[in-house]
């Protein structure tokens, strides 16, 4: 028996034999799974029962004259190689050229055709509740789809209640449990207003489910408006056709079914604003008319004053504008004339005004000698610092003024030099002197 062969050896035997016939390959088949966001292109050529990883490397992406796509049927030239460190085998396309529409596209076709002659896609799209208060959503647990429905609904209308019935998003099990959640949330038990099918992005095989006749028109004919987000903005499904609205993207239908209350909160304010500008406008109308109706002697309304006290100031204008309310006031005003009339005749008589007279000569004498009391005080005061001030009261006491030549006081010996001028002031006389 041979000595066993490590893993890396038995594929390095197997690349060995298996590239050099397979250099130069022309194979077709229909695309799947095709992704480009790197510097290279990875994709699945495939048809029944089988399936070849294909890949078009950087260098040669600019030689082809055609980009392959998912569901396109082409034929590829390349060369087959045997990955050794990961044990698979990748043609490496040279070439690539359409050969027609693939399989499953031709089959979405001929299956549109026919529901849209049966008249699935062509009925009446019923409207979108408005402020619905309860919505169905029929998506994966766990999915992308249903956290991004999850999380516009609550920054958009957090009050809304939601209903989930989970559902595969693909495989055998999608279909049947898709029909019963749609079957059990359009009932009317659980009073939802709209229902929400969404999935994430995918490949056509991937979304093929969503093609399928039987829930296509189970979206058509359900009770209640049906908004599908299946897939990416690219992807159109045969539910996309027969549902209510579509959305290009599952945070897209939940935005469709949502009112934003930010928007509605601008909406009410701006309305509110506008309300109380038409009333205002009305009530400056209403003052005008009134201030034409009554008497032009009346006060006007304040235009600045509240809408109740402006309708009460109206209130009570009109009150008094009536003709009895003026009568009763000349009325009033003539009894008080007469009144003032009697008590001037009074009087002129003498007969009102003696007690005051007496009162107030009662009065007068004590304050007339109190005021002349207080101002002898203050004349007394007075006289005392003037007296204080005249410069002649020292010399009642033996002082001596000593003046200059011009008169004035001289305070210090330093004042004058030696042999100046003095005038000496006694209380009986001057003498002049001389200083030494």
């Amino acid at each position: 028996m041979d000595a066993p062969l490590s893993v890396k050896r038995l594929l390095e035997q197997v690349k060995a034999r298996l590239e050099p016939p397979f250099a130069a390959v022309c194979v077709v088949g229909e695309v799947s799974n095709f992704r480009g966001s790197g510097k290279h292109w990875y994709f699945t050529l495939k048809e029944e029962g089988a399936a070849l990883s294909c890949a078009v490397w950087a260098s040669q992406q600019r030689f082809l004259q055609h980009r392959p796509a998912d569901g396109q049927r082409v034929v590829l030239k390349g060369s087959l190689n045997l990955y050794v460190a990961g044990g698979t085998i990748t043609l490496a396309v040279t070439h690539c050229e359409p050969a027609g529409v693939g399989d499953l596209q031709a089959r979405l076709r001929a299956l549109e055709a026919d529901l849209r002659a049966q008249g699935l896609f062509d009925r009446p799209k019923r409207p979108l509740p408005r402020f619905p208060k309860k919505l169905g959503i029929v998506a994966a647990l766990g999915g992308a789809a249903l956290r991004d429905v999850l999380e516009v609904t609550s920054r958009r209308a957090p009050g809304i209640h939601l209903l989930i019935a989970p559902a595969a998003a693909q495989g055998e099990r999608c279909v049947p449990e898709i029909l019963l959640a749609i079957q059990e949330l359009q009932d009317p038990h659980w009073g939802c207003e709209a229902l929400l099918l969404v999935r994430g992005g995918g490949s056509l095989e991937d979304l093929w489910a969503f093609n399928d006749p039987e829930l296509v028109r189970a979206v058509a004919d359900c009770r209640i408006p049906v908004i599908t987000g299946v897939g990416h903005e690219i992807d159109t499904t045969l539910v996309d056709l027969a549902s209510d609205r579509r959305a290009a993207t599952p945070s897209q239908a939940a935005e469709l079914a949502t009112p934003d209350r930010a928007a509605l909160g601008a909406e009410l304010r701006r309305r509110e604003e506008a309300l109380a500008a038409r009333t205002a406008w009305r009530l400056r109308g209403l003052e005008t008319t009134l201030n034409l109706l009554v008497d032009h002697g009346l006060q006007r309304a304040e235009p600045l004053a509240t809408g109740g006290t402006r309708l009460t100031a109206l209130g009570q204008r009109l009150a008094l504008a009536h003709p009895s309310r003026g009568l009763d006031a000349a009325g009033a005003r003539l009894s008080l004339l007469r009144h003032r009339l009697g008590q001037a005749a009074g009087r002129a008589a003498g007969e009102l005004d003696l007690p005051r007279v007496h009162e107030a000569r009662r009065r007068l004498v004590p304050a007339v000698l109190s005021a002349c009391q207080r101002r002898d005080q203050r004349l007394a005061v007075l006289a005392e610092r003037l007296r204080g001030l005249d410069p002649a009261g020292p010399l009642q006491r033996g002082f001596v003024l000593a003046l200059d030549a011009e008169g004035r006081p001289v305070t210090t010996a330093r004042a004058l030099p030696a042999g100046a001028g003095l005038r000496l002031r006694w209380r009986d006389g001057e003498r002049k002197a001389r200083l030494d």
